[in-house]
């Protein structure tokens, strides 16, 4: 018994003895008075995933709003493009197609259509797809001297013709009210990129959560995007003749909340809503959203928002028209 107790002991005090040593060296290390002559490199992670138009927003609200995906919510087939628990709050069924026209000839289109079926929870189906139109061919080809040598590469584009190039997501989506308090959704996707005969395919899962803490309107969302494996174009190394990167997919974690500081009523027309999120993406740095909006009769909304932590990104406005025609 003292034996064991003795060995306990002496295991105790090496682990003290050990800690009480990195701890020391640690702390030299990282002594702001002493310049050891090494400085680590800044990191960021720019530019490291692909599939960046999943990170596009889908629709004028959301464009107008800062970006805000986790407590949009109000019953809008858009939950499919921002936090698939947010289409518990559709009774029935809701439908939206959304186009955006961008420079060069640049359109992106959205569809989505969900359904609810009660006690079997709630179904959908979306696609994203992003048309990059018509590009003219080119080809580089070497410039030689008089005695053959290369001197240089000069771009060919005259009879060559053109190319095009389109991204594209087919996702499907289901959602159940856990509880009175708790909804919870998730997106499966199948995605595709294409440019001229390269070609890559993945697929995506989006899982979110929504939950209303019974104070007032206060709610709360966590949304998990684009979880994935790494993928890689077809052709690509044949094309480029050497061997290609893996394309990663654009992970995210946002953690959001949203509150209605006026809440509309049949004798109150108004309706104001504040979101903010802190998001955590894979490829860069922690980013932060503000959204706003404010409502009238359910008819007229000016909607506005701010990121912050982005390189050009800033400031959104918008408004929007809602008018319900009789079927």
């Amino acid at each position: 018994m003292v034996d064991t107790i003795m060995k306990k002991n002496c295991i105790t005090v090496t682990i003290m003895i050990q800690l009480f040593l990195i701890t020391c060296a640690f702390s030299q290390v990282e002594d702001p008075d002493v310049d050891y002559g090494i400085h680590p490199l800044d990191f960021n992670r720019v530019g490291t995933v692909g599939w960046q138009f999943l990170k596009i927003p889908t629709n004028a609200r959301m464009a107008a709003m800062g970006d805000v995906r986790s407590s949009l919510g109000y019953g809008s087939a858009n939950a499919a493009f921002a936090n698939p628990a947010s289409a518990a709050d559709i009774t029935n069924y809701d439908a939206v197609f959304n186009r955006m026209e961008w420079v060069a000839d640049i359109s992106f289109n959205a569809i989505s259509l969900i359904k609810n079926f009660n006690q079997y929870g709630v179904f959908g189906v979306h696609l994203i797809y992003v048309d990059y139109g018509d590009m003219i061919r080119t080809e580089n080809m070497a410039v030689t001297d008089q005695t053959g040598a290369e001197i240089g590469i000069l771009p060919v584009y005259e009879d060559l013709g053109t190319f095009s190039a389109h991204d594209m997501a087919i996702g499907f989506l289901y959602t159940r009210q856990v509880t009175d308090k708790l909804q919870v959704g998730g997106v499966f996707r199948y995605l595709e990129e294409q440019m001229d005969d390269a070609k890559t395919s993945n697929w995506g899962l989006n899982i979110g959560t929504l939950y209303h803490t019974g104070f007032r309107t206060l709610r709360i969302a966590m949304i998990g995007s684009n979880f994935g494996p790494d993928a890689e174009f077809v052709n690509y190394d044949d094309r480029i003749q050497r061997t290609p990167s893996r394309v990663r997919m654009p992970m995210s974690f946002t953690i959001g909340a949203g509150y209605d500081i006026l809440e509309s009523t049949d004798q109150n027309p108004h309706r104001v809503i504040l979101i903010g999120e802190y998001i955590i993406p894979n490829d860069g740095d922690d980013k932060l959203n503000f959204g706003s909006e404010y409502n009238f009769s359910n008819f007229f909304s000016l909607r506005a928002g701010y990121r912050f932590n982005y390189d050009e990104l800033g400031l959104t406005l918008g408004m929007g028209i809602n008018y319900a025609m009789d079927t």
